[in-house]
């Protein structure tokens, strides 16, 4: 008898929908929201303690609220990283492409941010450091990145982008979107009278908070890298509290503000000219895989 070749028989075992690539991505977007509501959850008594107890953590009275805005700001900027991994917006990327033409267009931005300091007064010696201990400069910075890291990555890495994200089909819809959340953004400041601030003070920091918030909404957009938002938020708080904290003087004189007038509308129209020459599918990247 002829030995005839036989063909295996493979069971096919059948697949349940709850197999496949919809059922993975459920469950890691399950996964997601619990990692996040346990991040916030964990994070919210910490804060809460800093915030209202006022811990003395440094007998130090100029080191101390150095330490204590160091340690919300950054707690609040992980929560809020943790949040912006949640909803997926693809802005985390250090290196973007193209990240050279990213860095040249935010130039006249970081000339703004840098400008913040009082460099005339400094150089003529009308401002002055009092407290140059390198223990104060590497808290003050601390302090100025947690800030940057808090504030950008709540204001436009989530806030921003959630308003965005079902409105930057339409210039119309994706300018109002970045208008409303620098009012958000410039309103909160609000809460410095309640901390002892003055209302014209108070009033100023509102303004420029929004023109802030804005230059930053246009680089997000433009760049697709938070982390340039960051580094322009942590240089400009930098550069424009140092002399208050640590210092001491007469930080504004006339070719100053003169200078940072010019600067300042000259940077703004800049910036308007660009939102209304961006490319809204490159700016749809961010939303979409």
């Amino acid at each position: 008898m002829n030995n005839i070749p036989v063909e295996p028989v493979t069971e096919t075992v059948p697949t349940s929908p709850a197999d496949g690539p919809a059922a993975t991505l459920r469950r890691r977007r399950y996964i997601s929201r619990k990692v996040c509501l346990a991040v916030i959850f964990a994070a919210i008594p910490v804060l809460l303690w800093l915030e209202l107890a006022k811990p003395t953590l440094t007998a130090d009275p100029v080191l101390a609220p150095l330490v204590n805005m160091t340690l919300t700001r950054g707690i609040g900027a992980l929560v809020f990283l943790v949040l912006l991994l949640n909803e997926g917006y693809r802005v985390l990327n250090p290196l973007q492409k193209p990240f050279r033409k990213s860095l040249l267009f935010t130039l006249p931005p970081f000339l703004v941010v840098v400008n913040n300091m009082p460099i005339l007064s400094t150089i003529w010696g009308d401002a002055y450091l009092v407290h140059k201990a390198p223990i104060y400069l590497i808290w003050f910075t601390a302090e100025c990145l947690a800030i940057g890291l808090f504030e950008e990555l709540a204001f436009r890495g989530v806030i921003f982008l959630m308003f965005a994200e079902k409105r930057y089909t339409t210039r119309k819809g994706l300018f109002w979107s970045l208008i409303l959340t620098s009012a958000v953004f410039g309103g909160v400041h609000l809460v410095n009278v309640l901390m002892g601030a003055g209302i014209g003070p108070t009033i100023l920091q509102i303004g420029y908070s929004f023109l802030i918030g804005a230059m930053c909404s246009v680089v997000l957009l433009k760049t697709r890298n938070i982390w340039i938002c960051v580094a322009l938020h942590a240089i400009y708080d930098f550069c424009g509290t140092l002399m208050p904290t640590l210092g001491a003087g007469t930080w504004w004189d006339t070719p100053t503000v003169v200078f940072t007038a010019v600067l300042a509308v000259a940077t703004a129209a800049y910036l308007v000219w660009q939102f209304f020459k961006l490319d809204l599918d490159e700016v749809g990247k961010i939303f979409k895989a």
